[in-house]
């Protein structure tokens, strides 16, 4: 069994990036609008600033989702025209479990669940 915690400090790292762009864009982009406003007496760069935090939280999101399991190699949460993400508690190919650590047993997709 592979050591994955790198891995996962890797999707911590993307996840908390995205979520961190998520909540600081309404903040950020007032205090532009507020600022650009008083020195500027317009709200053209509040505009281009909300532009571009748009594109870095899709930039973001499109990372944080696209993450590649560390076992099979796959989208851990979906494929080319699905993703679970963050819903997949188990990588959707493999069926690593999310936060999985080393020697920790796991079943596949297809196996059946004894508990």
């Amino acid at each position: 069994m592979q050591n994955y915690e790198k891995d996962w400090q890797d999707y911590r790292h993307r996840r908390n990036v995205f979520l961190l762009v998520f909540l600081g864009y309404v903040p950020t982009d007032g205090l532009v609008a507020i600022l650009s406003e008083k020195l500027f007496h317009t709200f053209r760069p509040a505009f281009v600033a909300a532009s571009l935090w748009m594109a870095w939280f899709v930039y973001c999101g499109v990372r944080a989702s696209r993450w590649r399991c560390p076992r099979c190699g796959n989208w851990f949460f979906g494929s080319w025209w699905y993703s679970l993400w963050p819903l997949a508690w188990r990588c959707v190919h493999c069926g690593l479990p999310k936060y999985a650590k080393e020697g920790q047993e796991f079943k596949g997709p297809g196996e059946p669940r004894l508990s």
